[in-house]
């Protein structure tokens, strides 16, 4: 089983790939403690920017750099119990 060997086997990630990563899945559960109207909305919102951005050189650090932190602020947001939607871009 090949393909289950490949799925197994750890990929390498950069750093910053890593702080991307761990971006998106902190997103993801500050938005499971939104109300269930808003939940959806914002979990897709997180998604398509992750997708969008996945186009991104990864050599262009300074892009990828602006984004994080662009994300953490927004976590930030979303972490506020006032807070029940965060507007991207």
């Amino acid at each position: 089983a090949p393909a289950a060997a490949r799925r197994m086997s750890p990929t390498r990630l950069s750093g910053l790939a890593r702080q991307a990563l761990a971006l998106h899945r902190d997103l993801l559960r500050a938005a499971r403690a939104k109300p269930e109207q808003t939940r959806v909305a914002v979990c897709s919102q997180i998604r398509a920017e992750f997708e969008r951005d996945r186009g991104l050189d990864p050599r262009d650090v300074m892009a990828i750099e602006h984004r994080i932190r662009s994300g953490r602020k927004k976590l930030a947001l979303l972490r506020d119990p006032n807070v029940t939607n965060v507007v991207t871009r």
